[in-house]
């Protein structure tokens, strides 16, 4: 929380914290001056690191970086890569479940001689529906059955009023293509043509004579949906909104198409009079406006809508022409790319929907008990530095700090991988029948997450589809926790046997990072459990303290340009406003890494072999070379 009082930029944050605690290091420095070579290769050392840090760090390793086939580069995708080809190694092993899985999805000959087979009964079940409620419960069956994204999406997670407790939960689906490209009239123009195309090719492909008018159809709708997606800054407030909790039977009352149907697809049985069961709305707007979308549509046109979603849905995993045409339209028109191996695709395949069972054996070869041991010490350090930062918060009164601390002190600890990882023990795969094995594993996991509403909250399960091979940091706010995944604590981001300096510089303002997403404009309202409630003392006085510091982020990032890079010409301002949990999370994730590097090297006797000086060089331009990246 401190963090508002402190940082504004990169050089002034070096000056005012070397000011205020240069007098409490001691000298457990070593005697080495010079930087290391790792570190020194990627900077330009012409460039002012006050005027531009991000060249100065990272200039050369800019310059000499190569790309190729619209390649992106960044420290996330040197770890995606290498977790990518640890993957790779563990299909060669022919482990169990996963091998039939994997070659299922590479056997392209069985796929192109089964042609709609795998999903005619879906089809047929959406044509042959003869009323707008027969056809959005048909579609909300197979959306069960599946994991196809239909009009809301229906999940389980900790209740915000009860964290203690799962809830179910309606979000919206997501958006087909993302938001920029319905938001920018260029990018728009560009693309329109091609994806009508691509909608009609799947429906000429599907047997449809109606091709044309039925791509049409989609098109009107993809158009009056994506306007209703709400900003982000308003689903920021939707967390700890109260509004938006109904009983089932009121929520099918209000909205019968958008979420009645679903909840019946799904098999809730709303008419009795004993189901006390309720749902949260994530976005009362959203289901509000396709709720009337829905009533505005003919039966026809409803079952045209649902039909598409079945093709698109299972379009890379049917025969070549459907591949060919998804993969031209998502993969070379919308991005410029070139069509993926159809081993990458598999393999990517198989770590996300086995997430956790290929995890387990990617542990083996990257985790072990010293790895986890040092982890966990390292992120106390952190948790220690914004312990003191709370005690420096002079804004804060006693009580509010104390609870403050006691969140911090329930936050939970998921590092490595999931504990009790789910494996599946009673499916079996059939290598020649692969969209049968996806909705296998999807209804299993589906079944899984309805079982738990209104049961205790577990704390040890991971977010859906973050896995110990998922290169990426979260805090997890409905259940306060922390997770870090095996993949993401990997060199160049984390080595335990790497200089203090370097740790903390990098992956340590991460954590800090994730740390301090829990007492952000949105974590902050919710408890060490979870749970939404007000637990500052003074509400009114500090809430009124924490948005005038908040504004010294909004206006200050709020006055940035955004431009292009290649044009140079300005596309538009930041929005502060809507940055300002990120950017928070940055500036607090970097004041907690610095002053627990500090910490540490002022405590720990032989912490470094450098001398203070080239430690505190280290750290920063560590941080700023975790940062170097190139599209």
């Amino acid at each position: 929380m401190d963090i508002i009082l402190t940082y504004f930029n990169i050089s002034g944050m070096v000056k005012i914290i070397v000011a205020a605690l240069s007098a409490a290091v001691a000298s457990a420095f070593g005697t080495i001056s010079e930087l290391p070579r790792e570190i020194s290769s990627l900077m330009d050392e012409t460039v002012d690191p006050c005027t531009d840090f991000y060249s100065y760090s990272c200039g050369t390793w800019q310059n000499n970086t190569l790309l190729y086939d619209n390649q992106n580069i960044n420290v996330q995708t040197v770890l995606a890569t290498a977790a990518d080809k640890l993957v790779e190694n563990l299909l060669d092993a022919k482990l169990p479940k996963i091998t039939e899985f994997y070659d299922a999805c590479m056997d392209t000959d069985t796929l192109d001689t089964l042609g709609l087979a795998p999903i005619e009964d879906h089809l047929k079940a959406i044509r042959s529906a003869y009323s707008t409620v027969e056809a959005i419960f048909r579609g909300a069956a197979i959306a069960k059955a599946t994991g196809m994204p239909l009009f809301v999406k229906l999940t389980v997670s900790g209740d915000n009023a009860d964290a203690t407790r799962y809830a179910l939960y309606a979000e919206h689906p997501g958006l087909p293509l993302q938001k920029f490209f319905f938001e920018e009239p260029v990018l728009w123009a560009a693309i329109e043509k091609p994806y009508r195309e691509y909608i009609a090719t799947t429906f000429t492909l599907a047997g449809r004579a109606d091709a044309e008018a039925a791509a049409d159809v989609v098109m009107a709708f993809v158009r009056a949906s994506t306007g209703v997606q709400e900003s982000k800054r308003r689903l920021q407030e939707g967390v700890t909104s109260s509004n938006n909790r109904l009983s089932l039977s009121a929520a099918n009352a209000s909205y019968p198409l958008g979420v009645g149907l679903q909840l019946q697809g799904f098999g809730f049985d709303f008419h009795k009079e004993c189901n006390t069961n309720t749902i949260l709305l994530e976005n009362l707007y959203y289901v509000d406006v396709i709720e009337k979308l829905l009533r505005s549509l003919s039966v026809d046109e409803l079952k045209t809508i649902i039909e598409y979603n079945v093709l698109n849905f299972n379009a890379q995993f049917l025969s070549a022409p459907f591949a060919n045409a998804h993969s031209e339209f998502y993969g070379k028109v919308l991005y410029g790319h070139e069509p993926l191996p159809r081993a990458t695709i598999c393999r990517s395949e198989v770590s996300t929907t086995f997430g956790e069972l290929v995890g387990t054996h990617y542990l083996k070869e990257v985790w072990t008990a010293d790895t986890a041991k040092h982890i966990e010490s390292f992120v106390q350090t952190l948790e220690a530095s914004f312990e003191t930062g709370l005690d420096s918060a002079g804004w804060l009164d006693d009580t509010t700090r104390a609870k403050a601390k006691a969140k911090l002190s329930k936050l939970t600890h998921l590092f490595g991988g999931p504990k009790n990882p789910k494996t599946y023990p009673t499916l079996t795969f059939d290598p020649k029948a692969y969209i049968a094995n996806r909705n296998k594993v999807s209804a299993d996991n589906t079944a899984f997450k309805l079982a738990q509403i209104g049961t205790a909250v577990d704390r040890q399960i991971w977010e859906t589809n973050v896995t110990a091979q998922t290169v990426n940091a979260f805090n997890q706010r409905e259940t306060n926790a922390l997770t870090l995944p095996a993949a993401f604590l990997q060199p160049p981001n984390y080595d335990a046997k790497a200089d203090p300096a370097e740790n903390y510089g990098t992956i340590g303002a991460t954590i800090g990072h994730e740390i301090t997403h829990g007492f952000d404009d949105v974590g902050r309202l919710l408890d060490g459990d979870g749970k939404v409630t007000q637990w500052w003392t003074a509400a009114v006085t500090l809430t009124k303290t924490f948005d005038e510091k908040s504004n010294c982020f909004i206006e200050q990032f709020g006055s940035l340009d955004v431009k292009s890079e290649f044009t140079d010409d300005l596309i538009a301002k930041l929005d502060g406003e809507l940055i300002l949990p990120e950017v928070v999370a940055d500036n607090g994730g970097l004041n907690i890494a610095y002053r627990a590097y500090r910490d540490y090297v002022h405590a720990v006797a032989d912490a470094t072999k450098y001398t203070k000086e080239a430690g505190e060089k280290i750290f920063w331009i560590r941080y700023g070379q975790s940062w170097c990246a190139k599209n």
